[in-house]
């Protein structure tokens, strides 16, 4: 097994657990909120909702970042979110769409060490872009996990996730 296969192997593993956390959450569970007692920006609004958006906008973003020479920016993505959010559905669909987008974005590079542009503060080789993407999904998987079972249900429309890549990413070079 190459070290490719290793990373696309780690990348489906990392989804697989981010789609069994989230397998059979009702809408009324996705907006369950999570209340914000402390001072740290959690890149979500702290439903099942936005961390589903949140996973699925950085698969989007960083698959045209750092591989596609950003066909796709920060704007393109609040404009597609706007037009289906809060549906959860939609937004399922969404993550599922940007998962294969991710996973054909680094498809075709061969050479592990090459240094691509990212959405972070340096640029990094591609290895460790994949596997930073990988980890981002076990880790959210895991806070899926625990509102699933720790939050009620809730009818409450969720903050717009548009509004959120608006406020936050605006002065990305991404934009």
């Amino acid at each position: 097994m190459t070290a490719f296969d290793l990373l696309r192997r780690d990348a489906e593993y990392g989804f697989g657990e981010l789609m069994t956390a989230l397998d059979g959450v009702t809408e009324a569970q996705a907006w369950a909120l999570l209340p914000n007692l402390g001072p740290d920006y959690l890149h979500s609004d702290a439903t099942i909702h936005g961390i589903a958006m949140h996973v699925a906008t950085s698969k989007w973003a960083n698959g045209s970042i750092c591989f596609r020479d950003a066909e796709l920016r920060w704007q393109d993505l609040a404009e597609q979110v706007e037009a289906f959010e809060p549906s959860w559905p939609a937004a399922l669909d969404f993550l599922k769409r940007g998962h294969e987008y991710w996973m054909e974005s680094w498809a075709s590079f061969t050479e592990l060490e090459e240094v691509r542009p990212t959405n972070w503060k340096d640029d990094r080789p591609v290895w460790r872009i994949v596997q930073i993407l990988s980890q981002h999904d076990s880790y959210h998987a895991g806070q899926i996990a625990m509102l699933r079972y720790g939050c009620p249900e809730s009818t409450v429309r969720p903050p717009s996730v548009a509004e959120d890549i608006r406020k936050y990413c605006r002065d990305s070079k991404w934009w």
